[in-house]
């Protein structure tokens, strides 16, 4: 066993001589002789409060590169204490050789025990035992009864013996015909230099030859993909100076769309100015068919017909206020179809007795959607529910 084969190093049952009840340990290894000890070339790190430190696997990448790994015997020393402040508690000069082999996990029954882990499991110091009586226990040998078999009897041994001579005789047999055939290579050697270079020769020729072969297929597939590539790219360029033409074309196309989009916006905003000179000019003449005169009482009358106000119908004549109620529905008609503004609630024109539809409201059925202008004849309600529709539509143009 050599410092090679050692894995870790555990310890168990450190007497604590420094009053602390947990210990921070750490080990050091060192190379000795029978008169000196040597600096430390390896430490390892410090382990927390424990009495029963295991300490990680060495590193030997940070040991010194011509530290010799085929010695048997070093010293460990484990160090102790708190607070940076630590102080030797172990010191061990051990022969690997002499360990005892303790099994594959860690047993430690003695105070201040080292194990070490080898390849093949953990080793120990072999401690004596004494009985109550102070005698030393006669040291027995365990051995496994299954391992234990027959040693060699007369016949086996004049076997082996009989081996041993065939195996003697055969060697010098043999080295007698390796010199033989060193001597027959000497003599031929010049003959056999001289075939080993011409073979050496004939093999690079026909080497070059399949290479020169094999250059010569590769360049003829090169050249035909180079022909396969020009007659694609001749064929991209004529479907591009196709496409160009076309662009071309369309491009000219498109010029001559835009001259005449161009005209006819100029065209649209000048009919659209002309259009509303002429709504303004119809919503002028409106106030001619439709005078609206405002005496000093500050009352409406359309063509000369009082229209008092929404919210004042009382004692008012029926007549009158049909008549002012249809012109002032069929204005509203005409200056919505002018503006070319729809009006939310559509009046059907009918002199003096227009009406008016809610198509908006939901809750109404079919027939209750037209509601009167006039009083006459009709429900008070409906009429003024018809009124204030009338007041929307005049309030959306």
């Amino acid at each position: 066993r050599r410092l090679r084969h050692l894995r870790n190093i555990a310890a168990r049952n450190i007497i604590n001589k420094n009053g602390y009840r947990l210990l921070d340990t750490y080990f050091t290894l060192h190379l000795c002789d029978n008169a000196k000890i040597y600096k430390e070339f390896y430490k390892s790190e410090v382990i927390k409060n424990s009495l029963n430190p295991t300490w990680r696997s060495l590193d030997f990448g940070i040991m010194p590169d011509r530290l010799d790994t085929s010695v048997s015997c070093f010293v460990v020393r484990i160090w102790g204490g708190k607070k940076e402040h630590f102080q030797l508690l172990i010191e061990w000069k051990v022969n690997l050789d002499g360990l005892k082999y303790l099994g594959q996990q860690i047993h430690a029954r003695n105070p201040n025990e080292i194990i070490f882990g080898l390849n093949d499991g953990y080793y120990g110091a072999s401690f004596e035992q004494k009985d109550h009586s102070g005698t030393l226990k006669n040291s027995l040998l365990q051995v496994d009864q299954n391992c234990v078999r027959n040693s060699y009897d007369v016949f086996s041994l004049l076997r082996l013996h009989r081996a041993q001579c065939a195996i003697k005789q055969t060697q010098v047999t043999v080295q007698k015909i390796g010199r033989e055939i060193e001597e027959k290579l000497r003599c031929t050697s010049t003959s056999n230099e001289l075939k080993k270079e011409s073979e050496c020769l004939q093999l690079k020729i026909l080497v070059l030859r399949n290479e020169l072969e094999r250059q010569k297929k590769a360049l003829g597939q090169e050249v035909a993909l180079l022909h396969k590539e020009k007659n694609t790219l001749h064929e991209r360029e004529n479907a591009f100076e196709t496409e160009y033409q076309k662009l071309q074309e369309h491009n000219e196309s498109l010029h001559e769309l835009r001259k005449e989009c161009t005209a006819k916006r100029e065209l649209f905003l000048k009919t659209n100015a002309q259009q509303t000179i002429r709504c303004k000019q119809l919503l002028s003449e409106l106030s001619y068919i439709y005078p609206v005169d405002l005496n000093d009482q500050k009352d409406y009358f359309v063509c000369g017909v009082k229209l008092p106000n929404s919210e004042d119908f009382q004692a008012k004549d029926d007549g009158s206020i049909a008549v002012a109620l249809g012109y002032t529905a069929h204005l509203v008609s005409m200056i919505s179809y002018f503006l070319q503004v729809p009006l939310r609630y559509p009046i059907i024109h009918k002199g003096s007795r227009s009406t008016i539809k809610d198509n908006i409201n939901d809750k109404l059925t079919e027939k209750e959607r037209e509601f009167p202008l006039y009083p006459k004849g009709g429900e008070k309600l409906q009429f003024e529910y018809g009124v204030y529709l009338l007041n929307k539509n005049i309030a959306q143009v």
